[in-house]
């Protein structure tokens, strides 16, 4: 069910988009007319450079997926941090030092089938750290355990959120008996803390500001919905949304607002909630292909994916006064083209 819920989730988050074939790059051929699709450009091994003009107006760094490996975006452009092909979903710590990210394994082990160990082709996905610069990748949770009756035992650790003070890790853990739980490790040791749910099917952590909730989409109804889960175990607490199809929220920097997509009508696009009084309800773009929206560290921009002739790209928009009535300015495309993995959410540290 967890990994069930994890391919009915990448409909979501692109209607207009599937996988492209092999490598992982998304591209909506049943959506567009067969006649001369878009190129796609090499996928980038080393520092591309941002358009000229764009990288004075986006600061801190900003890592994110593209086919198959984790990117991260600082100073004058974007660079690989990873080249396996197997992994996605970052996070990154708050002074954007360090990235989280899930990478993809597999082996020839055995398993326990019908009270008999037999042999097995396991595939699970660890949770690994690296420092934004480069240098040694850490595995920091381990999706696969050996027992000492010699069989495996394995675990999907995906979507690392990293807490705002940088000592704990939210994850979701599918462990293969038809649910995704919540769980938080310590980040320095790889150690579990709490289990923040049981039987649940959750999906896209991420942490207030303040350290004490974190926001995730739930399948555990079927539908997606948001839920605010409280880190001391208190009950979770549903958001109220538009009509649609609610998923992967984000908190604003000061925890006022959470962005967040909503599907609605064959349709994605960018929305943000008010966290106190009213809980007023702001629609932040209108193209129907946007997705996955982040705060930048200061509140005043947000990254995000748009998708434009069967192609994903990394956009960065200025808010301006959006939030309090006006109107946000026009989003400035990041990437080339190269293919963004549309089912990761970027990351944005300082």
């Amino acid at each position: 069910m967890g990994r069930s819920r994890e391919l009915v989730f990448a409909g979501i988050a692109a209607v207009l988009v599937v996988l492209y074939l092999g490598v992982g790059v998304r591209v909506g051929p049943a959506f567009f007319p067969p006649s001369s699709p878009t190129p796609t450009p090499t996928k980038p091994v080393s520092l591309v450079t941002l358009p000229p003009g764009v990288d004075a107006s986006v600061s801190g760094t900003i890592a994110f997926a593209l086919r198959g490996d984790v990117y991260v975006l600082s100073g004058k452009g974007y660079a690989p941090l990873t080249s396996d092909g197997r992994s996605h979903e970052p996070g990154i710590s708050s002074d954007g030092q360090t990235v989280f990210f899930a990478r993809v394994e597999e082996i020839d082990g055995k398993r326990l089938v019908d009270g008999q160990v037999v042999p097995a082709h396991l595939r699970f996905s660890n949770v690994v750290s690296a420092k934004a610069s480069g240098g040694t990748q850490t595995v920091l949770i381990d999706g696969l355990v050996k027992a000492d009756d010699g069989f495996h035992l394995v675990t999907w650790f995906d979507s690392p959120a990293v807490s705002p003070d940088g000592k704990r890790i939210a994850v979701v853990a599918d462990g293969g008996e038809g649910y995704s739980d919540l769980e938080l490790f310590d980040a320095q040791t790889g150690k579990q803390m709490v289990p923040l749910s049981k039987g649940s099917n959750l999906a896209d952590p991420a942490w207030s500001p303040d350290g004490k909730t974190i926001a995730v989409t739930s399948y555990t109804l079927g539908t997606p919905r948001l839920l605010l889960v409280p880190i001391d175990g208190r009950a979770s607490v549903p958001l109220v949304t538009p009509d649609g199809e609610p998923y992967r929220a984000s908190f604003s920097p000061d925890g006022a607002w959470l962005v967040y997509t909503l599907r609605h009508e064959g349709k994605n696009d960018l929305h943000a909630i008010q966290m106190s009084g009213a809980h007023k309800d702001i629609q932040l773009t209108t193209d129907g292909a946007s997705w996955n929206g982040v705060f930048s560290p200061d509140g005043r921009q947000m990254a995000f994916l748009r998708e434009r002739d069967g192609v994903i790209d990394l956009y960065a928009m200025d808010l301006g006064d959006a939030l309090t009535g006006g109107s946000a300015r026009a989003a400035l495309k990041l990437t080339r083209g190269e293919g963004i993995d549309g089912a990761s959410r970027p990351a944005w540290g300082a």
